[in-house]
């Protein structure tokens, strides 16, 4: 499992760091005052928003019915029945996406008309076609990563930056063009992952069996829809309510996409390796197994993001200023990016709850927690940002655009706790003394990092917040950090072998 994790990490940076390399470009090319650029941004999220959003939830579908006793050896007929019948839903939910296009844009962007409108409906079009290549794509990677073909599946989005970036370096590009070059970038992510797939002898069309026609006749698949869509439509509905002001939607887009680029390396590798070996130890009725390695993600979750909220908020202008500053993107952009970029990480536990600790819950069945949470979320962080735009004056000294950052944080943080403590309900009690005490040691060591931030802020400031020297307390503070997880014993404890049930 650790092997495994360790793998799926380094194909997820992988992938990633050409994912970052492409929003570079976009930075270089829109910056976050470009008209063109708000239009794809915002069809773009609405790509990722509803279609990627389906796409998870068939994936978590797919791997939680293949570990059912009644499919067992059945698993291959099983998936092909599954996408054959995902594929027929897809033809028509694009047929009625076509037709629906105009409303949909006066929707996502209520403040558009004339040439601009009828840009993004014209974006809307060639994009259109993606929502079967992101689901499709998305269920083949869950029948993969069920059968621990782990790397493949975690580096499937390097054609689709590969080909935006190339475009974009090679030719004078229009959104409009962008939009295409992204469609077709999607369709790539099934090509890069199709190989494995007939390798590990699936295919998309094999005889029914009457054992398997009847099932997933249950609406599992709306209720994990809408629990993985809470944090994709909370910085969608913030983008639409500043929709208006010129640039704030690529403000908010570079500092969403930072946070989730940066934050799902992580929680998507570690979701990835264990959800099938839980999946099937819960089915087999294991549950001290999925108790001890609930306990142990919490760890390892604690042991990655304490230090990424630090650096978030102590070094965040510096790395957004390396990795984003150039051409039309200013020292301005680089002040406001990282402001809601730090403001966004504050919400991280919403994130994993999302992410990673929904699918405990999704074992058991346990849909109302995530369900009426993730709709209680998504309708009072709207009103939450109504409430600001309506009735908070310009003049507080805070914009609107970071009080309604702050309030979507909270909101998502309000959630992680309820998610806590319906699983409970799943694994019964694991906020043991171990796990209380290791997370103790992580604080521990977090503070001993800070205080060494300190030191370099006092005695060389012009070093810890240099262009590129910033990286050297940075370094410092991670070998603090470091040690300090080894001395405490917790190192140990992270790096440890699960031993337990099926991996």
């Amino acid at each position: 499992m650790g092997n495994a994790y360790f793998m799926v990490v380094l194909g997820i940076l992988l992938a990633k760091g050409v994912g970052f390399y492409r929003d570079m470009v976009f930075a270089e090319m829109f910056g976050t005052s470009n008209v063109g650029g708000d239009i794809y941004f915002q069809v773009f999220g609405l790509v990722n928003l509803i279609f990627t959003g389906v796409g998870v939830a068939l994936s978590t579908l797919v791997i939680k019915n293949l570990n059912k006793a009644e499919n067992n050896g059945k698993e291959r007929e099983y998936a092909s029945q599954f996408l054959v019948k995902c594929m027929i839903y897809l033809v028509a939910a694009m047929a009625v996406a076509a037709l629906l296009a105009k409303p949909i844009v006066s929707l996502i962007l209520p403040g558009l008309s004339g040439a601009d409108f009828n840009l993004a409906v014209n974006m809307m079009y060639v994009m259109i076609p993606s929502m079967s290549f992101v689901i499709i794509g998305y269920i083949i990677s869950g029948i993969l990563q069920n059968e621990k073909a782990f790397f493949i599946t975690s580096v499937m989005s390097l054609p689709f930056n590969v080909i935006i970036i190339l475009a974009a370096k090679l030719f004078d590009l229009t959104p409009l063009a962008v939009g295409a070059i992204t469609t077709v970038g999607w369709f790539l992510q099934i090509v890069m992952l199709l190989p494995s797939f007939y390798k590990k002898k699936y295919s998309f069309f094999m005889a029914k069996s009457e054992r398997l026609r009847s099932k997933d006749k249950n609406p599992e698949i709306i209720w994990i829809f809408i629990s993985n869509m809470m944090f994709q439509l909370c910085f969608y509905t913030d983008r639409a309510f500043v929709s208006s002001e010129e640039g704030m939607i690529s403000t908010l887009n570079y500092a969403s996409n930072l946070f989730v680029t940066v934050a799902s390396v992580f929680v998507v590798a570690m979701s990835t390796v264990i959800f099938p070996s839980i999946s099937k130890n819960y089915e087999e009725g294991n549950k001290e197994y999925v108790n001890d390695i609930l306990q142990y993600i919490i760890t390892v979750m604690c042991a990655i993001f304490l230090p990424f909220l630090l650096v978030s908020g102590l070094f965040g202008s510096d790395i957004i200023r390396l990795i984003y500053e150039d051409g039309s993107f200013t020292q301005e952009s680089t002040r406001a990016v990282s402001s809601i970029f730090f403001i966004y990480s504050l919400g991280i536990l919403g994130y994993v709850s999302q992410e990673l600790f929904n699918k405990v819950l999704y074992l058991a069945g346990k849909y109302k927690y995530t369900v009426i949470g993730t709709i209680a979320v998504v309708i009072v962080n709207a009103l939450s940002n109504y409430l600001i735009e309506t009735f908070v004056p310009l003049n507080v000294g805070l914009s609107h655009v970071t009080l309604m950052a702050v309030s979507t944080s909270f909101w998502l943080t309000l959630y992680a706790v309820v998610i806590s403590i319906g699983i409970k309900t799943v694994v019964g009690p694991y906020w043991k003394k171990g796990l209380i005490l290791n997370v103790a040691k992580i604080f521990f060591a977090g503070v001993l990092a800070g205080l060494v931030y300190v030191v370099f802020e006092i005695a060389a400031p012009g070093l810890t917040h240099g262009t590129i020297s910033f990286i050297i307390p940075i370094g410092m503070c991670a070998v603090v950090y470091i040690a300090g997880l080894y001395f405490s014993g917790v190192l140990r404890h992270l790096i440890r072998s699960q031993k337990k049930g099926h991996e």
